[in-house]
């Protein structure tokens, strides 16, 4: 065996070292057999060095986008390679962990979450719905969960509530579920540098989760993010960018007539700040009335195209010359 230091550690001293939760270290060890405790002589399970190695291992590859699935295989895969060239692992633990990941009830295919989603939400079963969003987070990356599995089990969910499908409670629960747990992922917005953003729905516009989904995608590359969710006055769009003088105004909206009945006043929004608009609303003509930019359905497309943007205008306003006096004119 490779391992330094004996297994002495109970999961919740090992969770402590590692900043994982001890319930994501039971996945791992169980779903793709990360772990490899010994028993001890009063029956718990103790783990050592080289669990902690791995665990941090697959931290480090999931800081850089890599899914928790494919980040255990890649640290796995590595240590087998090594063992192989050393002679190493020759108590079964590489054939144990083989079965652990062969027998593993839970399937993780985003079609597989979001009908189980939908299952649960029908049902109105929290429990059970927070098991499957933690499955979903669980496997890959942030961006991944949102793109694979939020985005397409709200797409269902509106498609379901507008044919009567299902009801008022359970689109309200749905709402609900994910808002919360996108909000968890929202604590950071306003730390850092980096380019800000002004992220809103029009009056009349209450469905916000996808302009939530792409504010956590936003701040996850580095934006700073003011959110004002649905339902927002355009005079207290512009006063708010007015104040902030952000990079980017994004508005979001189903209709076009959420943005056509406000167009002379987006019109000037767009006239002092980069305004950008979003959702099935934005037509070829709402866009041309309004002189906005337009995103597109594709959240992780639109992140790149307005940091671009963003980085550009930064750019230009560097190169462009002062219009106030210089230092060495004389002022009145």
């Amino acid at each position: 065996m490779r391992r330094s230091v004996p297994p002495s550690m109970r999961i919740g001293e090992l969770a402590g070292r590692v900043g994982v939760s001890t319930h994501v270290l039971r996945a791992w060890e169980s779903r793709y057999g990360l772990l490899t405790p010994v028993r001890s002589p009063g029956g718990y399970r103790l783990y050592g060095s080289d669990d902690e190695r791995r665990v941090r291992e697959v931290v480090s590859l999931r800081d850089q986008g890599v899914s928790a699935m494919e980040a255990c295989r890649q640290v796995l895969a590595a240590e087998r390679a090594g063992d192989a060239a050393t002679g190493g692992e020759g108590d079964g633990a590489h054939a144990a962990r083989e079965s652990r990941r062969d027998t593993d009830p839970m399937r993780t295919d985003p079609p597989v979450l979001v009908a189980q989603l939908l299952d649960a939400v029908t049902a109105l079963d929290e429990d059970r719905a927070h098991a499957v969003l933690d499955t979903a987070f669980l496997d890959r990356s942030v961006e991944s969960a949102i793109v694979e599995v939020v985005v397409p089990f709200f797409a269902r969910v509106g498609e379901m509530w507008e044919l009567g499908r299902i009801g008022v409670a359970q689109e309200h629960f749905a709402s609900s579920l994910v808002r919360r747990r996108l909000g968890a992922l929202s604590l950071t917005w306003g730390i850092g540098t980096g380019p800000v953003a002004v992220l809103a729905c029009p009056p009349g516009e209450f469905h916000d989760i996808i302009l939530l989904s792409f504010g956590v995608l936003l701040g996850r590359a580095g934006w700073r993010i003011r959110y004002l969710g649905p339902d927002t006055p355009i005079a207290s769009l512009s006063s708010a960018a007015d104040l902030i003088e952000p990079d980017a105004v994004v508005l979001a909206a189903r209709r076009p007539a959420g943005f056509r009945a406000h167009g002379p006043t987006l019109g000037r929004i767009a006239q002092r700040h980069p305004l950008w608009l979003a959702g099935r609303g934005t037509t070829p003509r709402v866009l041309d009335e309004i002189a906005a930019h337009h995103l597109g359905p594709d959240l992780v497309a639109s992140v790149s195209e307005l940091t671009e943007a963003a980085r550009e205008r930064r750019r230009g306003l560097q190169r462009a010359p002062s219009t106030g006096p210089s230092d060495s004119e004389p002022r009145p």
